[in-house]
């Protein structure tokens, strides 16, 4: 029999265990959909502090929804089960990956780390630092998205984590930042120094610092430099080795001043690299391609670029017979302004006087151009003395070809007169790239799948509420990489669900019960009265619907209350034994109650099965007493009885 938690989440298999909980694939019987439940361990639950974190920062991290963060669902207690539902992610986890595969070819560092920065743009957008970023916290599926789990939950203490005051938990010692290290000030940038490290270990296949205790890696990052990739393995782009060093710098302002910023830079890793070659970037080891820009003129003046079409001071002898002109510019100050718009370096003198054209009437604000085609947007921007100009061609689901993806200054930005606006235009979708169709209609989501090639899956109704027949969720999801001819599933809003899971009445009072049945959607029917010995007086033995079965919002529920025993003399009490914290699958149960009368075992040593669950046992006595609650040879509880009151705490 498996167990059921909350009258909806059914327990399948244990899939993962990891220092403090345990993970099982389970299914929401409400919703019709598979879930990840992670129980903390019962050696656990007598720690309060760590209960009460676990459920507190798991709320919170309830609130991030991104496809990059592993979505947290819902977070209870029933009994003393602490648990927390999560999206079932069908992969594995990056530690793996990298223990298998590694070291990763660069571009699908790239594109991990690039997802990685995303979840945690997120998360910090919302203020939660995740503070223990590592490949073993990263699930990638198999189509390839990564996914940050473990936001804010409190972390066991273990061989490989270090802690601060007050037992804070402060991350995993390969990873953590170098301020974690001292227990100073930790904040997103703490984030982005773990995730250089990961990067860095996704790279080289091993992390930058080891040795025989934390202390000794902690001490590590906090005094040692960090040995450059490229002189672990080889194959390594110069601009990315300079990214994850950047990400890395043991002082926090001299990293990347936010996630978007890094995820920005790793995305330009191939574009730059094609630019400036491998050797120019911050200088060479290697002597070879020692040109920035390929020149293959042989006389060109040492030190100097062409760059042809350019807008900068030309020199007259530079003209050719088709009258182009040619640019010659400082090949180190080219690298400088490449640097600075990928690592964000500042050199804004040079880049002032080379792309921008400032004038002196005031500010303008720049408008939003996404959407618009280029002569639409440069009828605009004419307007207000401003002056586009064409950037790149990218794919891009969300636009149509000839349409702006994006815009540099970006919207609402203050410019002066005669500022050039760089525009990014859309070439349309890649083929074999999924559209994005949540949140639209399902006659735009069927029309979308066709149009890029794709056929309609199976569509199914979910609750939520979003607008009914509004797309909130998709399989395979959007940007995903899929042949032309799969098929996309999704889901559609039912609006919100008119049925609900039965709450578990038995054992409280009227009041109690109608609270429950209210907080659901019910309400409280017939009430009757009958005599219990398994349920004291004033509780309800009896209830119309059992617990966990699905039920009509707005029905009226029908119970019975006891009025206790008939019989004078011992008087009996329900007490609720739950199994889940035996620490074997099968084991004795020994249950003892003592009272006015004396001592005596209600059982000795029953074989009991973990996997029951629990049961309700019937303790009979007279006044006031206890009751001993053993599992094998432990004991699991021991509570105070009134057998008058039929009360037990």
């Amino acid at each position: 029999m498996s167990r059921v938690l909350a009258g909806r989440y059914e327990l399948l298999e244990q899939i993962g265990e990891g220092g403090m909980a345990v993970v099982y694939k389970s299914r929401d019987k409400l919703l019709n959909r598979y879930v990840a439940i992670k129980i903390l361990k019962p050696e656990f639950i007598k720690d309060l502090k760590l209960v009460e974190n676990f459920k507190k920062e798991s709320q919170a991290a309830a609130s991030l929804v991104h496809s990059n963060i592993v979505g947290v669902y819902d977070v209870g207690r029933e009994g003393n089960i602490n648990y927390i539902v999560m999206e079932l992610v069908e992969g594995k986890i990056l530690s793996d990956i990298i223990k298998d595969e590694g070291p990763l070819d660069y571009k699908r560092a790239i594109d991990i780390g690039q997802q990685i920065a995303a979840g945690l743009s997120c998360a910090h957008k919302n203020h939660i630092i995740h503070k223990d970023v590592k490949p073993h916290n990263v699930l990638v599926t198999k189509d390839g998205v990564a996914k940050i789990t473990d936001f804010g939950i409190a972390k066991f203490v273990d061989n490989a984590t270090i802690v601060g005051n007050a037992d804070t938990v402060m991350g995993s010692v390969h990873y953590f930042s170098p301020e974690q290290a001292r227990g100073g000030y930790v904040d997103e940038k703490s984030d982005i120094y773990s995730l250089g490290i990961v990067m860095y270990e996704m790279i080289t296949g091993k992390v930058p610092f080891d040795g025989d205790n934390p202390v000794t890696v902690a001490l590590m990052h906090m005094n040692n430099d960090i040995l450059p990739p490229s002189q672990v393995v080889s194959g390594v782009p110069p601009i990315l080795e300079q990214i994850i060093m950047k990400a890395t710098d043991k002082i926090q302002v001299n990293r990347f001043k936010s996630a978007d910023e890094m995820m920005e830079a790793l995305k330009n890793v191939d574009l730059i690299s094609s630019i400036v070659g491998n050797s120019v970037y911050l200088g060479s080891r290697s002597g070879e391609g020692s040109r920035a820009y390929g020149n293959s003129e042989p006389e060109e003046e040492p030190g100097t670029v062409p760059i042809e079409g350019s807008t900068g001071k030309v020199d007259k002898k530079d003209k050719n017979k088709g009258g182009k002109k040619k640019v010659r510019l400082n090949k180190v100050k080219v690298t400088a302004i490449v640097v600075a718009l990928i690592c964000a370096i500042p050199v804004s003198g040079l880049i002032y006087h080379l792309v921008s054209n400032w004038g002196a009437n005031g500010e303008i604000t720049v408008p939003d151009l996404a959407g618009k085609t280029v002569a639409e947007a440069k009828e605009e921007l004419d307007a207000l003395g401003l002056t586009l100009e064409e950037g790149d061609t990218v794919y891009d689901s969300e636009y149509d070809e000839g349409q702006i993806v994006s815009q540099n200054p970006d919207a609402d930005s203050k410019v002066k007169k005669g500022k050039v606006v760089v525009v990014s235009i859309s070439k349309g979708a890649k083929e074999g790239t999924v559209p994005n169709i949540v949140g639209k209609s399902y006659e735009d989501a069927v029309y979308l799948i066709k149009k890029y090639g794709y056929e309609v899956g199976d569509v199914t109704i979910g609750e939520s509420d979003m607008p009914k027949d509004t797309v909130i969720s998709q399989t395979p999801e959007a940007e995903d990489e899929a042949k032309p001819g799969k098929s996309i599933d999704f889901v559609v809003s039912g609006g919100e669900s008119d049925t609900v899971a039965m709450p578990k009445l038995l054992g409280l009072t009227l009041e109690k019960a109608k609270e429950e049945l209210k907080a659901v959607g019910l309400t409280l029917g017939e009430t009757s009265e009958g005599t219990s010995e398994a349920y004291g007086q004033g509780q309800i033995m009896w209830q119309q619907i059992a617990a966990g079965e699905t039920v009509d919002k707005g029905e009226a529920i029908n119970v019975k209350v006891s009025t206790g025993t008939e019989v004078s003399g011992p008087k009996s009490v329900a007490l609720d034994v739950d199994f889940s914290n035996a620490k074997n699958l099968v084991f004795f149960l020994t249950v003892t109650v003592s009272d006015e009368s004396g001592t005596r075992n209600i059982f000795t040593r029953e074989q009991r099965l973990k996997e029951q669950g629990s049961e309700v046992i019937s303790l009979s006595g007279t006044g006031q007493g206890t009751v001993t609650v053993l599992f094998d040879n432990d004991v699991e509880m021991k509570k105070n009885v009134n057998f008058n009151t039929g009360e037990i705490d």
